[in-house]
């Protein structure tokens, strides 16, 4: 993934033209940075996605074979309510990705 890069001299100049003290001004622009170097770390990237795909596609794929050898209707309706679990927890974990994403780029 790539970088996106936190002026903390900028930042720095900045906090110090709005009253704060130099050494402050300093101190708060370097948490700033280690806390967004952080939460990128944390991250999932494009290929982390791509293989959650693949893996889900392939489990879809064995499930949807599976139905076929059941026997009874309650059957193939716990493995669909499997499913939709498994598509309900990749939604949820894609909204909270995103939500860090926001966190990181400063949009919340």
């Amino acid at each position: 993934m790539s970088a996106v890069a936190f002026d903390t001299l900028t930042a720095a100049r900045d906090l110090e033209a709005a009253g704060i003290e130099r050494r402050q001004a300093e101190a708060i622009a370097g948490t700033v940075r280690t806390a967004a170097a952080t939460d990128r770390e944390a991250l999932a990237t494009k290929a982390d996605l791509a293989e959650l795909r693949a893996d889900l596609a392939e489990l879809e794929t064995r499930l949807t074979a599976r139905m076929d050898t059941f026997a009874t209707k309650a059957d193939l309706a716990g493995v669909r309510a499997e499913l939709g679990t498994i598509r309900w927890t990749v939604g949820l974990i894609a909204a909270f990705l995103f939500a860090i994403g926001l966190r990181v780029f400063g949009l919340i």
